[in-house]
């Protein structure tokens, strides 16, 4: 019963240590009304009515602040084309916040449970729970990333209010484009940290080869002793026929899987509305800027589509530039099996383990689709690059005519 108590407080203790490294992210989401569990007695559990009817409360707040500044077409300005389509894009990540916000507190909670009560599982299999600095350092670089997109968005901001004539309903906006940054930002920190738990696990693969190289080099051969600590903790430990932990490692990377999966699930929508809103406002923009271009003294208008075209599109880039990164660490993943397959020196059952290993890589791509139509890597940043370039071509032409 005692050791039941232990490890219940064990578990505690780490997902509290889980919780924390995206603390401030959360945060900043409850904000804006967003609301994806909530901690009652150090345990994840569904958000109450009284946090889901306060999220309602503020969509409607900022519903009725939001609204009285939008910028309706008169019968005069029927014409004016290009007014009329600035005012889309916003429209597209207003819909994303309200829809964004109200499913991740009625219809996503359960599963946001699910993949953080998964990496609790995860890591005290990998042992990280009982490795304090590998929460800490997670949370200072997340943390760090945090800061620099709430200084991109400030200076965005700023030079935004200086160039336009509506100052008021600038900074009505601004905090919409800050949501759909903070999502893609959130969806990041979640692949993120499945990334690195597949490192530990390349880790534990790679100490494991590098202990059975030594074992089979030359007794007398004179080597300096290097200076740079190397990872000492064997997980794996000695080859034998009973060793199983082969097995181990493979059902872990399953559950990385898992969680890959529940986190394509959750950011489904997200993903696929910021893809959506950033290809309509390169559109708008490629559009006002050719027509700004025809009037003189829009310089400064120039500008501030540029940078917040930039802006908008970094948010796709970081998203696949991160997916990427997951997909690189998968590869090592692959390769460091293949060398135990490879390995004919081991037991045969290890290499029947590392076998069953490298059919779970296969099965598990760690990929992130967005509805099964795109995947969300570096191509995706290909095909976006193609089919702007398209509409620009359009873009032109069509303009010659207006």
């Amino acid at each position: 019963m005692s050791e039941e108590v232990e490890n219940r407080v064990c578990n505690k203790k780490t997902m509290n240590s889980i919780i924390s490294t995206v603390k401030p992210e959360l945060i900043l989401e409850y904000c804006f009304g967003i609301y994806r569990f909530q901690q009652v007695d150090e345990e994840l559990r569904s958000a109450s009515w009284k946090y889901k009817a306060l999220g309602s409360c503020i969509i409607l707040m900022y519903l009725s602040i939001f609204f009285p500044y939008i910028k309706y077409p008169t019968i005069e300005q029927i014409g004016d084309f290009v007014g009329m389509m600035e005012e889309f894009p916003t429209a597209v990540v207003f819909l994303q916040y309200i829809t964004t916000a109200l499913t991740a507190s009625f219809y996503y909670s359960k599963i946001n449970i699910r993949i953080f009560t998964s990496l609790l599982k995860l890591d005290t299999d990998l042992q990280i729970a009982t490795s304090t600095d590998f929460y800490k350092q997670l949370r200072s670089r997340l943390i760090f990333c945090l800061i620099l997109l709430v200084i991109s968005h400030f200076i965005t901001t700023v030079v935004d209010l200086i160039s336009i004539n509506d100052v008021v309903y600038g900074i009505i906006v601004s905090p919409l484009y800050f949501m759909q940054r903070l999502q893609a930002f959130i969806f990041c920190v979640y692949v993120y940290m499945l990334q690195c738990r597949l490192q530990v696990i390349n880790n534990f693969l790679r100490v494991f080869i590098r202990e059975q190289r030594k074992m089979i080099k030359p007794i007398f051969t004179i080597k300096k002793k290097s200076v740079i600590p190397e990872p000492s903790l064997n997980f794996i430990g000695r080859p034998s026929t009973e060793n199983m932990k082969v097995q181990s490692l493979a059902s872990m990377y399953e559950s990385v899987g898992n969680i890959c999966y529940m986190i394509n699930e959750v950011f489904n929508y997200q993903i696929f509305m910021t893809l959506v809103s950033t290809f309509v406002y390169t559109v708008v923009t490629i559009w006002t800027a050719i027509y700004l271009l025809r009037k003189p003294h829009n310089i400064n208008q120039l500008i501030n589509i540029g940078i917040w075209c930039s802006s908008m599109i970094s948010n796709i880039v970081i998203m696949a530039f991160t997916c990427e990164r997951l997909l690189s660490v998968r590869t090592k993943t692959k390769v460091l099996v293949n060398k135990l397959i490879m390995n004919y020196d081991l037991p045969k059952t290890m290499r029947v383990q590392a076998k069953a290993f490298m059919e779970l890589v296969e099965v598990w791509p760690l990929r992130i689709y967005i509805y099964d139509m795109f995947s969300v890597d570096i191509t995706l940043m290909l095909k976006f690059i193609s089919v702007s370039t398209t509409y620009l071509i359009v873009i032109v032409q069509v303009s010659h005519f207006l």
